[in-house]
């Protein structure tokens, strides 16, 4: 049975690769990274280091699909552009707050990544059914209630961080062979073995911010602030979507241009499952 990896970029995925490359974990057979066309600038860089590093140490193979742009789909929305919504806010006419339905880790991360195993790992015909396959998720012991079941049944969903693999019947078994560790034992393994941590892993113009992320981000990454502000004008109208309401990333409801942002608010907004960034 292959062992996929799926590559976020955050300090799970990263450290779950490195620790295949070496041995503490068993040898996976490839690792997948899915760039939705805005990652943080930061990750960019950090994937370009992680690639030479593959490339020098004979690591697993890593690869990166550029099939689909969110970012660009979202910039150029039209009628021709079949486009699925982000997790943005509303507001309703009675003074709530919505927030639209999160459809772009599904289309952009997770079906580009089974597209990518079917294509081009088992060159399958679309619609084949595809092996048995292991995907393994970064997903670590203090984050446990992130572990899931998958929606395919030839995904056997792989959780080395916490010693259980599920199945899509509901099926969920223990792993001898795992290594059940929480996020600062990753940290601490990472900076024994002299390797760079990874900054979290995140579309730039990704709603589910604490107005501390917004402000750092706004202050340390202006470029990457940049472009969120173009995305958050971008998504304003979205009566294409079926969206009467005005759009925003920001949990106010206002351009993201304008928000005095609280530092010391440090809250995520929004049900994150944290796919995008394992």
């Amino acid at each position: 049975m292959k062992r996929i990896i799926s590559l976020g970029l955050g300090l799970q995925s990263t450290g779950m690769y490195f620790m295949s490359c070496k041995g503490l974990l068993p040898k996976a057979d490839f690792a997948i990274f899915s760039d939705t066309g805005m990652e943080a600038e930061a990750s960019y860089k950090y994937l370009q280091w992680l690639l030479n590093w593959q490339r020098d140490n004979c690591g697993i193979p890593i690869i990166v699909c550029r099939d689909k742009n969110l970012f660009e789909d979202l910039l150029h929305s039209s009628p021709d552009v079949h486009n699925v919504s982000i997790p943005a806010f509303t507001a309703n006419e009675d003074g709530s707050i919505g927030m639209l339905r999160r459809q772009c880790t599904h289309k952009y991360k997770i079906q580009v990544i089974n597209d990518y195993i079917r294509d081009h790992i088992y060159g399958l015909s679309k619609g084949a059914r595809r092996p048995p396959t292991a995907i393994w998720l970064g997903i670590s012991t203090d984050e446990i209630e992130r572990m899931a079941y998958p929606q395919q049944s030839w995904c056997i969903n792989t959780y080395p961080y916490l010693g259980y693999y599920t199945t899509h019947k509901g099926e969920c078994n223990h792993i001898d062979w795992a290594r059940p560790m929480n996020s600062q034992d990753i940290v601490r393994w990472l900076v024994l073995q002299g390797l760079p941590i990874p900054t979290k892993s995140a579309c730039v113009f990704c709603p589910y911010k604490s107005d501390a992320a917004w402000a750092a981000q706004k202050e340390f990454a202006p470029q990457d602030f940049a472009s969120a502000i173009r995305i958050d004008e971008a998504i304003r109208n979205s009566t294409p979507k079926g969206v009467n309401s005005p759009v925003y990333l920001h949990r106010s409801c206002t351009p993201l241009a304008t928000v005095d942002f609280d530092p010391e608010q440090k809250q995520n907004w929004g049900e994150c499952s944290g796919t995008c960034h394992i």
